[in-house]
């Protein structure tokens, strides 16, 4: 069994890859240091997908955060050995690693892992549709190596394919504001908590047409972001940041708003200690490529 991983992973290694566009608008930056080499990333998506091949269908929707997170790992690491190597992203064709990855993505409960699987899939390998469909106002494709996220109420923003897009969501708040919501995480670094590494999370929330003060007052509140909490600056649309730090924790956590004739925006970006400060660039990132029509 050891000498049939190591023949795949030297095949593997091999293979071409064939790059397209850069992920424009985002920095590079962090495509270094990924969690796993890429002999470790071979060994464990073998076994990643033999045992949700074992286990998928018992899988609950609460069980399938775990293996959907240790999914992304993989696939970061993967994209940045790739980028190392080849100085590429996104390799147009060819790469079984990223194919088996990306055909369990959407099952786990990440959008557009099928658009992704179809883009590295083999050719041989057949086509997988789409089964985890945003909601109509709000559509989602690939255009080259960014992933678009794409309202009828006048925003859109881009963000890097091997982001896991968790939650896309058009409904009433508890506040009870109309809420549209992208929720994604970004890649993996290590950081200070106990597992030794994480993801950092971005979120963008609209409201159309609601009150701005009610609109960020009810989501300070609910992140528990307070007018006395630090300030930071953002070199996008003269905006600043709201910061906090909870040592217990170790949860950095960023809120920015802002208010548009569409509605109201915020953008939130929370890390752990290590994480945050790793994948700040692609907040900021972030905030750039929204789009408001």
């Amino acid at each position: 069994m050891r000498r049939a991983i190591q023949k795949l992973a030297c095949f593997l290694l091999l293979l071409p890859t064939f790059g397209i566009a850069q992920q424009k608008g985002y920095s590079t930056d962090p495509l270094a240091n990924p969690i796993f080499d890429s002999a470790r990333v071979i060994v464990e998506t073998t076994a990643i997908n033999n045992w949700l091949n074992a286990n998928y269908k018992s899988l609950s929707g609460d069980q399938m955060k775990g293996p959907r997170e240790h999914l992304y790992y993989l696939i970061d690491s993967r994209v940045k050995d790739t980028y190392a190597r080849t100085g590429k992203i996104l390799p147009a064709e060819h790469d079984i690693i990223l194919e088996l990855l990306f055909s369990w993505a959407e099952r786990l409960g990440a959008y557009g892992g099928s658009l992704v699987y179809n883009k590295v899939r083999l050719p041989s390998s057949r086509q997988i549709p789409t089964s985890l469909q945003p909601p109509k106002a709000i559509s989602l494709v690939l255009e080259d190596d960014l992933l678009t996220a794409r309202s009828t109420g006048g925003w859109s923003v881009k963000f890097p394919y091997y982001f896991m897009v968790w939650n896309i969501g058009d409904f009433d708040a508890a506040n009870g504001l109309r809420t549209q919501v992208v929720a994604l995480s970004t890649g993996a670094a290590k950081d200070k908590s106990p597992a030794g590494q994480s993801q950092a999370t971005l979120m963008l929330l609209f409201s159309p047409g609601a009150d701005p003060k009610r609109f960020v007052e009810s989501w300070r509140t609910q992140l528990n972001v307070v007018e006395g909490n630090d300030k930071r600056q953002l070199p996008v649309r003269g905006l600043q940041s709201l910061y906090r730090f909870d040592p217990q924790s170790k949860l950095h956590t960023e809120f920015t708003s802002w208010s548009e004739k569409q509605g109201p925006f915020a953008v939130v970006y929370l890390g752990i200690d290590g994480t945050y400060q790793w994948n700040r660039q692609h907040f900021v990132d972030f905030l750039r490529a929204l789009q408001i029509n």
